[in-house]
């Protein structure tokens, strides 16, 4: 359906209105008003984009800050290439949320750094709430994560949907939707994909390790203990993306988007 759609779009079809918000950079304007006509629906998924050369002479602005503007749509999961000269519509999953924290962070030109600072915070105190809180029947739905990523290591995919789960999960448990939803806003901006499959399988096991002693803490209630392991864990991430030869300086658009 994507690739019929990308081949009939009108060729003339104006996109952008000429008039934008000149307090805003200009890529990160046109990147905004195309992500809200993608989203709306009034451009559809899959079907194509204008040209580069074409979008800037309807916006009369460089063919430089179109090419800017689609970087950021692609790296926003909005916009996807089928061919190195054609750029068509995505419709992600994901919470819209997630989605505007990706443009924000862009548009800022935050650094991995900056999001791990963050995460460094809300992270331990969301698992210190969820030791407080827990009930016997949060513990239970845990552990049944957990086995779940035991049972399925060898799938990468499926352990990282898993890894995702657990991750929402303990922001339930923690039973404040405010720290849930700022803590859920980065989740997919934590980390680049990895490259290597090697490097893959050994961070989906130590993952799971981990989350086992952040469940034992919380089972035990013991908030601060939760706290303490939630930072080491996430201090261990780091070195190991460190040891992999990833720049924590570098901006978060050049770097891509995982999960945990």
């Amino acid at each position: 359906m994507a690739s019929s759609r990308a081949g009939s779009a009108s060729k003339g079809k104006r996109i952008v209105k000429r008039s934008m918000d000149v307090t805003r950079s200009a890529y990160a304007e046109v990147a905004s008003v195309l992500s809200q006509k993608i989203l709306s629906g009034e451009i559809e998924e899959g079907e194509r984009l204008p040209a580069e050369l074409m979008l800037a002479e309807q916006l009369g602005t460089s063919r430089s800050t179109v090419r800017e503007a689609f970087r950021v749509l692609q790296a926003t999961g909005l916009a996807r290439r089928v061919s190195p000269r054609i750029m068509v519509a995505s419709r992600p999953e994901g919470k819209a949320a997630q989605r505007e924290t990706r443009i924000a962070l862009i548009e800022q030109k935050a650094t991995y750094n900056d999001v791990y600072e963050t995460i460094h915070v809300l992270a331990p105190a969301l698992v210190s709430l969820a030791a407080k809180r827990a009930t016997k029947k949060d513990i239970e739905a845990l552990r049944s994560v957990i086995d779940a990523q035991q049972s399925c290591l060898s799938d990468i995919r499926r352990s990282n949907q898993l890894a995702e789960q657990f991750q929402a999960l303990i922001a339930t448990v923690g039973r404040n939707p405010a720290m849930a939803l700022a803590r859920s806003s980065l989740r997919h901006v934590v980390m680049p994909t990895p490259q290597d499959p090697k490097d893959i399988a050994k961070l989906t096991h130590w993952a799971l390790n981990g989350h086992k002693r952040i469940v034992d803490a919380i089972e035990a209630h013991d908030a601060e203990l939760a706290a303490l392991v939630t930072r080491r864990h996430l201090e261990q991430f780091r070195r190991h993306w460190e040891n992999a030869g990833l720049d924590f300086n570098s901006a978060i658009s050049s770097l891509g988007f995982g999960v945990e």
